[in-house]
């Protein structure tokens, strides 16, 4: 049932040795670098104190987690308990993404036939995801803990570091079994992906609800779980010991199921379609559409709920901020001189418009993961233009740039019970389409010229994103921040509008969508 295991784990290593590598680095790096951060945020106990007690608000816990440790506070204990959950999440999609990509993706792609008609077992595929993801956690545990202890602020410990390098690896355990449990429950990726998502933040909920009311749930879900571990404090290492074996009774679970189901089958049927597609469907646009509505609808539903979240905290920001000494420097740093209402206004749209362009840019790179599944040439066998489908894909992508800047400004409006005007939220969110349009126009740039090489968008994302972010905090040079699309638009109320940036950006992304839809159409598909 095993039989070439080694073989097909050095495999799955071969094909993540990119992605993988990726991930960890960016997870050890931005670990280490919030973690330096850290000291500079609080210049005496006082503030420190201050900030405990705000986060002991029960807002606070739902957003981070409980308070420990107040009667020995460090800011390597702050650090733990602001920043710890925040990473399982990241990791917890890490994983989602990581496991169904080697087992029901490949499964639907007919991949996974070819490997078993060799001389592989028939749980070897399973076992060697479940093992590899295993592996980039505890690595991911580890550099952290020791990027942790390599920073050595106040209050580090080589234990605390530990409880918590292994408790973020072991939370990151748990969601690839439970990933890899989905694989066979559900007889689609979508499904698995949307399995592990929902579960995701029913958890999140689940240890949000147990956290405030001080009830058992959040010991049921691993992200509670995992805080129990209370790193730089009690360094409880059980809850880490619980998790994992949490993790190895999914997979054994997982592992069961996968050897007495039929393959390219899951414990629930898929749901069968109709004989004949609609008038709708068979239309290149209706097919765009119905490749892209489920990332829209979900994203569409993340935007209105931040806007919202945010937009609660408004009516008293002054103790929102109270608690969030490195949020209250940003808002500072984005408009010296401003009211804090304006400022927060400001820099909220400037990390929500980032957010924005995500469903945007997946929009678009849909049409190069068609290709590379290989079925854009089923398609353009018909009597299908590239330019008119390339087209729809396009007006989708343009349509949900509109829509994803526009929830956020009415949750925040919502969320504020009136309290912030929609006429300048909506000027101060809508400011941002011309650098919508320009990542646009970028992703249909590659997918033309360069579809092999699409990651580099993300690359450009990722810049712009912490730029954005922590640009101004730590005083980096304006021509930095400017090169990103979202750096040189005005932040609305803070900043004087100017017509020009957008009006750059906006031509800007006409071209590369010129450039990228001239190219498509004249290169070779595959």
């Amino acid at each position: 049932m095993f039989k070439k295991l080694g073989r097909y784990l050095l495999f799955i290593t071969k094909r993540e040795r990119i992605i993988s590598t990726i991930w960890i680095f960016s997870m050890v790096g931005f670990g280490v670098v919030f973690t330096m951060m850290y000291p500079s945020l609080f210049k005496t106990d006082a503030e420190m104190l201050s900030m405990a007690e705000t986060m002991n608000a029960p807002v606070m816990k739902a957003m981070c987690g409980p308070v420990y440790g107040m009667d020995a506070l460090s800011p390597a204990i702050m650090m733990a308990q602001q920043c710890l959950l925040w990473f399982m999440l990241a990791l917890a999609v890490m994983n989602i993404f990581l496991v169904n990509r080697h087992t029901r993706v490949d499964e639907e792609l007919g991949r996974l036939e070819m490997f078993r008609a060799l001389p592989v077992g028939h749980l070897t595929g399973s076992l060697a995801t479940i093992k590899f993801a295993f592996a980039v956690n505890l690595l991911i545990g580890v550099f952290t803990a020791l990027g942790i202890l390599a920073v050595n602020i106040e209050g580090t410990t080589a234990v605390g570091a530990f409880a918590y390098g292994l408790a973020l690896g072991a939370v990151g355990f748990v969601f690839a079994a439970l990933t890899l449990l989905a694989a066979q429950i559900f007889s689609t990726a979508h499904g698995v992906t949307g399995f592990g998502f929902m579960v995701l933040g029913v958890l999140y909920l689940m240890r949000a609800s147990g956290d405030i009311s001080g009830s058992s749930l959040s010991y049921i879900s691993p992200l509670g779980l995992g805080l129990k571990t209370e790193a730089f404090y009690a360094d409880d290492f059980m809850p880490i010991v619980i998790l994992l074996a949490e993790g190895i009774v999914f997979s054994v679970i997982a592992l069961f199921i996968n050897a007495v189901r039929d393959h390219g089958t899951g414990v629930i049927p898929a749901r069968k379609g109709r004989v004949y597609a609609t008038k709708f469907l068979q239309s290149p646009f209706g097919l765009a559409w119905r490749l892209t509505r489920g990332t829209a609808f979900a994203w569409a539903v993340t935007m209105l709920i931040l806007g919202m979240a945010y937009g609660s905290v408004t009516g008293d920001l002054d103790a929102f901020l109270s608690g969030n000494d490195m949020i209250r420097q940003m808002v500072e740093a984005s408009g010296a001189g401003q009211s804090i209402i304006d400022s927060f206004v400001g820099m909220i749209f400037s990390i929500m418009s980032m957010l924005a362009a995500i469903p945007v840019m997946l929009c678009v790179l849909k049409i190069q993961s068609e290709e590379k599944n290989g079925r854009l040439e089923q398609i353009f066998a018909k009597s299908v233009p590239r330019v008119q489908f390339y087209g729809c894909f396009t007006a989708i992508a343009l349509v949900e740039s509109v829509v994803m800047l526009f929830l956020p400004a009415v949750g925040l409006v919502a969320g504020s019970n009136g309290f912030l005007p929609l006429n300048d939220m909506l000027k101060a969110s809508f400011v941002y389409l011309p650098a919508l349009w320009a990542m646009l126009g970028l992703c249909v740039l590659f997918v033309g010229v360069l579809p092999k090489l699409t990651a580099f968008v993300w690359v450009m994302f990722g810049y712009s994103f912490i730029l954005q972010y922590f640009g101004r905090l730590f005083d980096l040079p304006e021509w930095a921040v400017k090169i990103s699309p979202f750096g040189s638009i005005p932040q609305l109320p803070v900043q004087e509008f100017s017509i020009v940036p957008l009006l750059i950006l906006t031509v800007l992304a006409v071209l590369l969508y010129a450039a990228g839809q001239w190219r498509f159409y004249r290169r070779d598909i595959g």
